[in-house]
């Protein structure tokens, strides 16, 4: 369960983040999540200032099971967001960024139709992955 203060989850935000298949992740737990196998970070920000997110929230789970639970699915707690956008090079919200055994794959910002979704996880997933900056 998201323990936030920064501002409220909408409803399709609160039932990503109470599935049993989505990590809170943030600064205490980033390198540990993202150190083994397939995984992506959904970074969210104010679902207010982006009403794109609730899209995004809506999507994952159906990304997740069209692609047999092949990857984990962190969400960065948007409280403390910042730094690790920072290190991923995530401009946008919502963005999901893809990694392999901690190396990014590529980021996909925004909302999309559901065969570009499919299109392109599938090449970031058969592409060479990059190592992840260090957060400084």
């Amino acid at each position: 369960m998201f323990r936030m203060t920064a501002s409220p989850l909408t409803p399709a935000l609160q039932r990503l983040f109470n599935r049993p298949d989505i990590q809170q992740v943030s600064s205490e737990n980033l390198d540990g999540f993202i150190a083994r196998g397939d995984c992506i970070l959904f970074f969210t920000g104010d679902a207010v200032r982006y009403p794109e997110i609730d899209d995004v929230a809506v999507i994952i789970p159906e990304l997740m099971a069209a692609f047999n639970n092949r990857f984990k699915v962190g969400a960065i707690n948007p409280d403390t967001e910042r730094a690790t956008a920072k290190r991923f090079q995530v401009g946008i919200r919502p963005s999901l960024v893809f990694l392999r055994e901690g190396a990014t794959l590529g980021v996909l910002p925004r909302v999309r139709d559901w065969a570009v979704y499919l299109d392109e996880i599938d090449a970031l997933y058969n592409a060479a992955p990059q190592p992840v900056p260090e957060l400084n």
